[in-house]
């Protein structure tokens, strides 16, 4: 396996100061499958106090926990000594945490097999559990007594789907009944921590294994709105990449009004949780003319191209006859801000109060029928007859 420079340096100053140290988890297993890995997380022997007298730039990320980061090159690398976890009192932390110097003991603590191989130059790759069986057969396997890993950290279970989402992997057969004999434990997940799972899932290029997390039990705590709705997994995967599109998508046939409490349940952002609730809300909207077109897209503004993406997925429709329609009228006025016309061009005409702007929105809507017509002093013709 061919390391970074960085990384063998910091493998190597290890090693010559008496102590052992390899690259684990994710960067191995990429590593393994073909694919370049984003970042490096090392392991060593050495404690905290002892990497920081080894390395002139660190930084205490997380030293409680055994982790150092290490600056070279202004690039952190993170280091965590050898560790065993004490007892889990609420599924997702331990007690306490124990510093070991056996490399063993580390690795039977990690969740997933495929998560738990090691490596540095000295001794190739360490698998104690079968792991790298494992990338070859395609399988996500609990490390040790899958059931156990889930009672110590419910998050597990919800990162044993997003995994099978994101590599194409099966779980394994004891490992998904333990899933679900523990599912119920997902409650004291905080659900920050299990929204970041599930958009992760929702986003791969295999959104079907949703299917694995629908008949879990585990929905059923944080989203149960969708538990007996059916989707079309192609469809979803041939939508944009864009959480705010496939969630918009997934959530069709709910209330927009209920669909903004889920949003808010899930505690997105609140841009995310707008943009949701609208396309929901405008998902059945019938575009029927150029006129219907300038409306939506004055109801819609920055989430145009959205509502139509998700219209059409629902609607089975060609997406780019409404697209060709938007291009169309991109000059035309569809919001207040663009009238040729404002609230202080009524006031001198003697309307007042909220009948302002009442007359502003009959004369957008005027302008939307007939965009040629976006002319104060035509607007101010058009206003006087109607008030």
């Amino acid at each position: 396996m061919k390391l970074p420079e960085n990384v063998k340096y910091i493998l190597n100053e290890l090693y010559k100061n008496g102590y052992e140290g390899y690259i684990v988890g994710g960067c191995v297993r990429d590593h393994l499958m073909g694919k370049e890995p984003h970042d490096y997380d090392i392991t060593t022997s050495a404690l905290p106090e002892e990497v920081k007298e080894i390395f002139p730039h660190t930084v205490d990320t997380g030293i409680q926990h055994g982790t150092v980061t290490v600056i070279i090159d202004k690039i952190g690398y993170e280091i965590t000594t050898y560790r065993i976890d004490g007892e889990y009192k609420d599924n997702r932390h331990p007690e306490e945490v124990i510093f070991t110097d056996r490399l063993s003991g580390d690795l039977s603590r990690r969740d997933f097999t495929i998560n738990a191989i090691a490596y540095n130059d000295v001794k190739g790759y360490v698998d104690l559990f079968g792991g790298i069986d494992d990338i070859k057969r395609n399988v996500i396997r609990g490390v040790g007594e899958p059931a156990k890993r889930f009672q110590e950290d419910a998050l597990r279970m919800m990162r044993a789907v997003r995994f099978s989402a994101q590599l194409d992997f099966a779980i394994e057969e004891n490992t998904l009944n333990a899933l679900k004999e523990n599912a119920d434990l997902i409650r004291n997940i905080s659900i920050e921590r299990i929204r970041e799972e599930f958009f992760k899932l929702i986003l791969s290029d295999h959104n079907e294994r949703l299917d694995i997390l629908l008949n879990s039990g585990m929905t059923e705590h944080f989203l149960p709105e969708i538990l007996d709705k059916k989707f079309d997994y192609g469809k979803i995967n041939s939508l944009s990449r864009d959480i705010v599109v496939r969630l918009a998508y997934i959530f069709y046939g709910i209330e927009w009004g209920n669909v903004k409490k889920i949003m808010k349940r899930l505690r997105t952002d609140n841009k995310s949780m707008a943009a949701v609730t609208l396309i929901s809300k405008y998902t059945d909207y019938e575009i029927t003319d150029l006129y219907s077109m300038r409306k939506l897209v004055s109801l819609a503004g920055e989430n145009i191209k959205r509502v139509i993406e998700v219209m059409c997925a629902v609607k089975n429709c060609d997406s780019e006859m409404y697209f060709n329609m938007l291009e169309e009228i991109k000059n035309d006025c569809c919001s207040l801000k663009d009238l040729e016309l404002s609230g202080n061009d009524l006031i001198e005409t003697g309307i007042r109060g909220k009948l302002v702007g009442e007359a502003l929105n009959k004369a957008l809507d005027y302008v939307m029928r007939e965009p040629q017509k976006n002319n104060k002093d035509i607007l101010i013709d058009y206003i006087k007859g109607v008030f």
